[in-house]
């Protein structure tokens, strides 16, 4: 049986990709065939990036551009929707690539298998609508936003910390860059040796802060884990839903970016979708009170 990928400016839902047809009565007409048209680039297909890649299929966009140079480990098999004991040791991007056209076998890839760097980010993000940032380096965050500042694309922005916590952010032409939002060190500054020691220090310091956040079950453990992580000798440690519910909710931004509806707009910043799981308000919209989010406590 065939499916209907075709991609035309039209009005008629005959001519709309099969995904993003499904979804008309919730989108306008003109909003799937938006959908169909929309050009995406994910930077990570672990966690996040991974799910977000699968929803952003389901949806009817029809346009990936996936960048990762890592491969799947056997660690991943805990949280990562794309790994599973057949995958590891490949390549995360041309998995995920074959797993969205698997669901739409009309999306249209670009799988590139190395890691994005200052001297290739213009490159290799440019010619999209939105970028989701689904790496877990801070200093490739920077150059994913610094690049995306620079082509004038819109980029979302995603956290997920011990225990249960993350955030997703959107940043725009005209709204707070993010390396203002997050009090950055390298905020106005080259990319140097030292400049990159203080970002990777942030994460150091959001796992001594995740401390004092456990409860009193799972404090000693936590205080464990964080001697070990700092030290090199364990993994950022996400739970399965944490990093999942994370990346859903990335890929709504997407969405709303490429949308534009005037009710549906997207987080932007310093405005942050803040998630904790063990709270009973566990997604809420915030602002920093002093204008500016401290990086370390997020």
């Amino acid at each position: 049986m065939g499916i209907e990928v075709e991609m035309k400016e039209t009005s008629s839902p005959g001519q709309i990709g099969f995904c993003a047809a499904t979804n008309i009565g919730i989108l306008t007409v003109d909003e799937a065939a938006r959908l169909n048209r929309s050009r995406v680039a994910i930077v990570g297909l672990g966690g996040v990036g991974g799910i977000a890649a699968i929803q952003c299929a389901r949806m009817g966009i029809q346009y990936f551009h996936l960048i990762d140079g890592d491969a799947f480990e056997a660690s991943n098999l805990t949280r990562q929707m794309l790994c599973s004991t057949a995958q590891v040791g490949r390549s995360k991007a041309q998995v995920a690539a074959e797993v969205i056209t698997e669901i739409n076998p009309g999306i249209e890839t670009r799988v590139t298998t190395e890691y994005l760097a200052e001297e290739t980010a213009l490159e290799l993000l440019d010619g999209v609508d939105v970028i989701m940032d689904g790496t877990d380096n801070l200093v490739a965050r920077v150059i994913i936003h610094r690049a995306a500042r620079r082509l004038g694309i819109p980029s979302v922005w995603i956290a997920v910390t011990p225990p249960f916590r993350g955030g997703v952010m959107t940043f725009t032409p005209d709204s707070m860059s993010m390396e203002e939002a997050l009090s950055q060190p390298s905020l106005g500054k080259e990319l140097t040796d030292g400049v990159k020691r203080e970002l990777h220090a942030i994460k150091e310091a959001r796992a001594r802060h995740a401390v004092g956040l456990a409860d009193e079950v799972s404090r000693e453990t936590m205080k464990e884990w964080c001697e070990d992580f700092i030290a090199g000798n364990a993994p950022w440690t996400v739970i399965s839903p944490m990093a999942n519910i994370v990346g859903v909710l990335a890929s709504f931004e997407m969405m709303k970016v490429i949308l534009d509806r005037p009710q549906l707009q997207p987080t932007r910043a310093p405005s942050l979708a803040l998630v904790d799981l063990s709270r009973p308000e566990m997604v809420k919209i915030a602002c920093p009170p002093d204008g500016r989010w401290d990086n370390t406590m997020l």
